[in-house]
């Protein structure tokens, strides 16, 4: 962390009217939560999975073997089909004879097929001093034995107060939804998300004084995101800045 703090003070310094007059190292609190969601594939719809829908839409068909003895085909595949298209709610059987459901209308019209929704998770990192959803989990993220950030208990929050649209920004923003070609991914449904590990994520802070605006300015580089920290500068400017060299 001190080789650090120098690269840090050697960037202040480029620019002549910056004058360091204070730093401190700490730790910002963030919590890792595991959002579990699902995802649909979309794919465009074959010639077999029309023709079967077209055939239970104009035929009374109680049995798949039907449909292959209608379009001369293994009735093993059809068994397949049917199955699947039970399974994503596209038709379904009412006093024994198939039939289509508005899903599986809307699917036909369209010639899109909207395979099984499939379960993952991703891990997060949410920090209540920002209010926000910092980024996904990294491998490494660097971790140090230092004092937590002097202003983490005045800004009391939790995970349950992040509604749903940041989290789906978040994976959004991870690449939960993809587009190749006719495939598509597209996010589903977000579960509630957990809280699973509290970490201490190291900050670098300055006192820095400007000769030319003859103010005083917080600059905060933070590890998790490798950047100078907008958020945490000003609200230690606003709240508790470093105190000042006389």
């Amino acid at each position: 962390m001190e080789s650090l703090r120098k690269k840090l003070q050697q960037e202040i310094h480029q620019q002549p009217d910056q004058q360091i007059q204070q730093s401190v190292i700490w730790g910002l609190p963030v919590q890792l939560v595991k959002v579990r969601y699902t995802t649909i594939k979309r794919t465009t719809m074959d010639i077999l999975m029309k023709m079967i829908l077209l055939t239970i839409q104009k035929l009374e068909v109680s049995d798949p073997k039907v449909v292959a003895d209608f379009l001369a085909v293994e009735p093993l595949f059809i068994e397949d089909l049917v199955n699947r298209m039970q399974l994503t709610n596209m038709i379904r059987q009412r006093k024994e004879v198939f039939e289509l459901t508005q899903v599986g209308v809307e699917q036909l019209q369209a010639g899109i097929y909207e395979h099984p929704a499939e379960k993952k998770e991703k891990n997060f990192y949410y920090s209540a001093c920002h209010h926000a959803i910092l980024c996904e989990e990294q491998e490494k993220p660097i971790s140090a034995n230092i004092t937590p950030f002097r202003l983490a208990k005045k800004q009391i929050n939790e995970i349950e107060d992040v509604d749903q649209e940041q989290w789906r920004d978040a994976l959004l923003s991870a690449g939960a939804e993809t587009t190749e070609g006719s495939l598509q991914m597209v996010l589903d449904n977000i579960e509630t998300p957990t809280s699973i590990d509290n970490l201490l994520i190291p900050c670098v802070e300055f006192s820095v004084y400007n000769r030319v605006e003859k103010l005083y300015v917080t600059r905060v580089w933070n590890t998790l995101l490798q950047q100078w920290d907008e958020r945490l500068e000003k609200l230690i400017d606003e709240v508790d800045p470093l105190k000042k060299k006389r």
